[in-house]
């Protein structure tokens, strides 16, 4: 770099000796863009920035800034007492929701927290510590995989093809307003979709007239649908291919589950799980999902179905009817599905447009005997 180039550079002495900043290096005019404005207009301090750096996190460091409230901040306990919860129920609660233990004397929390803290003292004034625990706890997984999923869609369609130009100020500055103009509406979001959840998955139990139990026992149609061969496919794929691949098996699956009034219940990797109070729109959603897929040219699918008595916690679902999908989901041929002689008594004299073919006995993992297993055809 020459020395009229290095007269452009002559405030930067402090970024260098805190091993910021290489005057030298290809990059030094990007990161140096970076490093003002996240000193001059977000107010960082050099050992802000130090350790941002350390973590790889110079340029969402603005984002995370604008994300933290600027709230009083009290260690643990205080916001415990504030709470009026002793210390070992709010670490327990702490870490139910996904976070690593505080240390005595660290100044984290604020007036929002209390507010969570003061909700699961109530609830565990219903329905016991324990099981307010485990609300927080499935609340806890579920806000994580949103916020995976924000940061993931930034660093993959913002960050990446930015930062690859060199263009680090703009990344910083795209993340700092992307946090202060979507995560309010985020929020929202997450509010609305929820009364509208409980909404519909409240009509699930009462259009059946389910009825209650202490370990929450229903019956219902459970399916899982995942892609044929995908060990393989996810080798010879690119990562960019794959995760196209994904995408589109998401969106093509989740838009049919929906559309037929069943709910996703999860999803594991090439995986999807559904469940249905009805049994018959169970086997026409299995068949739909795999002409779904085919018609957008992706990879077969296979598909199980059982239905039965499912025990509902947390928001996941057990018992042997979800074991009986699962092991016959891992047992059909691609671009089928199969089902159990249970549906099949119950259905096999409907006509709705699928009938079943037997399929043979087959013994499935986990099961004594030998299931007799019918395929779903059109």
């Amino acid at each position: 770099m020459t020395d009229d180039a290095l007269d452009d550079f002559d405030d930067s002495e402090d970024f260098v000796a805190a091993g910021l900043f290489d005057p030298n290096a290809a990059n030094a005019a990007s990161m140096l863009a970076l490093l003002r404005y996240l000193v001059d207009e977000i107010g960082a301090s050099i050992p802000e920035l130090v350790q941002a750096h350390e973590e790889g996190g110079l340029m969402s460091f603005a984002a995370v800034r604008s994300i933290r409230s600027d709230e009083a901040r009290w260690t643990l306990a205080e916001t415990a007492a504030r709470a009026e919860i002793d210390p070992e129920f709010a670490a327990a609660i702490w870490r139910a929701a996904g976070f690593a233990d505080v240390r005595p004397f660290e100044r984290r929390f604020g007036a929002s927290d209390v507010v969570v803290f003061e909700l699961a003292r109530d609830l565990a004034g219903f329905v016991g510590r324990e099981h307010s625990l485990q609300l927080v706890r499935t609340a806890g997984e579920a806000v994580a995989r949103i916020a995976e999923a924000e940061i993931a869609l930034l660093r993959s369609n913002v960050e990446a093809p930015l930062a690859a130009e060199g263009e680090y100020e703009v990344v910083a500055r795209t993340y700092a307003s992307a946090a202060r103009q979507l995560l309010p509406r985020v929020t929202n979001v997450i509010d609305t979709f929820h009364r509208h959840q409980l909404e519909h998955i409240s009509r699930r139990y009462s259009d059946v007239s389910a009825p209650t139990s202490t370990a929450n026992v229903v019956e219902l149609a459970v399916g899982f649908a995942d892609i044929a061969g995908y060990t393989g496919l996810s080798h010879q794929l690119g990562a960019a291919e794959l995760a196209n691949m994904l995408t589109r098996f998401e969106a093509t699956t989740g838009d049919v589950i929906a559309t037929a009034g069943a709910n996703v219940a999860k999803r594991i990797g090439d995986a999807v799980m559904f469940v249905t109070n009805a049994p018959g729109i169970a086997c026409g959603l299995a068949l739909e999902l795999i002409e779904a897929c085919a018609r957008e040219r992706l990879p077969k699918l296979r598909v199980g179905i059982a239905v039965g008595e499912v025990i509902v916690r947390q928001g996941d679902f057990y018992g042997p009817t979800v074991n009986l999908a699962a092991r016959l989901v891992a047992s059909a041929e691609p671009g089928t599905a199969l089902t159990d002689a249970g549906l099949h008594a119950r259905l096999a004299r409907v006509r709705a447009g699928y009938g079943f073919a037997p399929a043979g006995r087959f013994q499935l993992a986990g099961f004594d005997e030998p299931i007799e297993v019918f395929q779903l055809i059109r």
